[in-house]
């Protein structure tokens, strides 16, 4: 990375998961976004990269399959609250 204005820090969650209990899977998926705004919030990664300034945060979720209409309308909401502390949810679905 040799611009700062285009540093940022990718959070990993991968989901293996299926949806036949999508109110307790849309729960878990929601404790462990919330671990990651905690993390970035209080900033932590600061202690494995003290000399970095990140411009921006993504947490990249991975799914082992098709994701909900739920899901999709959970997520969408979630990334408008966090964009104004530049922080994105990408979904990869493999």
């Amino acid at each position: 990375m040799d611009n700062k204005d285009d540093r940022r820090l990718i959070l990993l969650i991968t989901d293996h998961l299926d949806w036949a209990e999508e109110y307790e899977h849309l729960l878990q998926l929601q404790n462990k976004i919330n671990a990651y705004i905690d993390f970035l919030e209080s900033e932590q990664y600061k202690d494995t990269y003290p000399e970095i300034q990140f411009a921006t945060y993504c947490i990249e979720i991975h799914f082992r399959y098709e994701i909900t209409l739920n899901c999709i309308k959970f997520l969408d909401t979630i990334n408008k609250q966090l964009s104004i502390n530049n922080i994105l949810i990408e979904v990869i679905v493999l």
